[in-house]
């Protein structure tokens, strides 16, 4: 239902503006409704797994808020009538294309994992995970506010560097709570292995 009302809602904001089908503005949008999907899905794994209130209220808080902006980016793509896959490979239109999985992606095993493991690893493990995931979602927001000036893509953009640097921060206290080390270095574009296992 989040989805459905925030595409009624992009529909009823009508962007002025048009925008083509090969710009940094689709490549954007196109990557982070892919981006988006995945944190909810191990946003909500964790949710109902762990019994952390704390940790349960930033779960529920993330798939919330990527939902409602998963719908209005799909929106924005219908009414200017782009279609949700292109041609260029993921991050083309901020001159890192990729053959495998976006930074920051989990891949399939250690989703798996989110949901196997004892639950105080799996917690741990989604912190570790959902930060990287944050850290690439500000580069790439921060990417399409140097190559874009559609108004509605850049007021998300800015949302989406504000509240994920400040949920990346919050992911780290719980981190170290936990006895583990904060993750403060940001991911390398150019060392992107393309999806290959990450080490934990």
């Amino acid at each position: 239902m989040l989805v459905i009302g925030a595409a009624v809602f992009a529909w009823s904001a009508w962007p002025r503006s048009t925008v083509a089908d090969d710009s940094a503005t689709a490549g954007f949008l196109r990557d982070m409704i892919d981006h988006h999907r995945q944190a909810g899905e191990m946003s909500l794994i964790i949710r109902d797994r762990t019994a952390d209130e704390n940790l349960r209220y930033l779960t529920t808080d993330i798939a919330m808020t990527q939902a409602t902006q998963l719908g209005a980016m799909q929106g924005y793509l219908d009414i200017w009538d782009i279609p949700l896959t292109g041609e260029d490979k993921p991050m083309a239109w901020m001159g890192h294309p990729v053959d495998g999985l976006m930074p920051g992606m989990a891949t399939p095993v250690e989703i798996q994992r989110l949901r196997s493991l004892p639950v105080d690893q799996a917690e741990v493990l989604f912190l570790q995970l959902m930060i990287r995931h944050h850290q690439s979602g500000v580069e790439m927001a921060e990417a399409v506010l140097e190559r874009s000036d559609q108004e509605e893509v850049t007021f998300m953009a800015d949302r989406i560097v504000l509240t994920q640097q400040t949920e990346i921060d919050a992911m780290n206290d719980m981190l170290v709570a936990r006895g583990q080390q904060p993750i403060t270095d940001p991911i390398s574009m150019d060392e992107h292995d393309g999806g290959e296992p990450h080490e934990h």
